[in-house]
């Protein structure tokens, strides 16, 4: 009797790993830039702050240059939303990539921060970024780790 129910139990098995669908991996890797897309997007119409806030897994990290790590969508939102600088921060997804499982990937891009002085005047810094996803259980992608840090203005990488 032992021996029948470990069979009916590895064919059960056997047989849900049969049908489940294939994962689409350029499906996954076309999902996921579009995701960063969107939040560059939502950055530039609801601010950094937001747009890292609705991003963002629970459980984030972001690994600032020069500074220790930030955990926590909820502490990195609000070390944002607070910052005593006023700023914009725009990026482009340049490539990315999904993996086998679909259930993990990366992004990279550029991006602009663009720091608002007292005087009106503003300043354009330059950088690179690169972004950990996780797919959630309801299937959308949340960013689990942000790395970024500077570049050289584009006219200088052109000399």
């Amino acid at each position: 009797m032992r021996v029948t129910r470990m069979r009916a139990i590895i064919l059960g098995i056997l047989m849900s790993m049969a049908c489940q669908k294939p994962i689409d991996i350029e499906k996954e890797r076309a999902d996921l830039l579009q995701t960063d897309r969107d939040f560059a997007k939502a950055s530039i119409e609801h601010g950094a702050a937001e747009a890292f806030n609705m991003y963002l897994a629970d459980n984030a990290m972001q690994l600032p240059e020069g500074r220790d790590p930030i955990i926590g969508r909820q502490v990195i939102y609000e070390r944002m939303k607070n910052s005593k600088t006023k700023y914009d921060l725009f990026w482009e997804p340049q490539d990315g990539e999904a993996a086998e499982a679909g259930d993990m990937g990366w992004t990279w891009g550029k991006s602009t921060f663009t720091a608002t002085k007292d005087d009106g005047t503003t300043e354009n810094f330059y950088g690179k970024y690169l972004n950990v996803w996780k797919k959630q259980p309801d299937g959308s992608w949340k960013v689990l780790v942000d790395i970024g840090n500077e570049s050289p203005a584009p006219e200088e990488k052109d000399k």
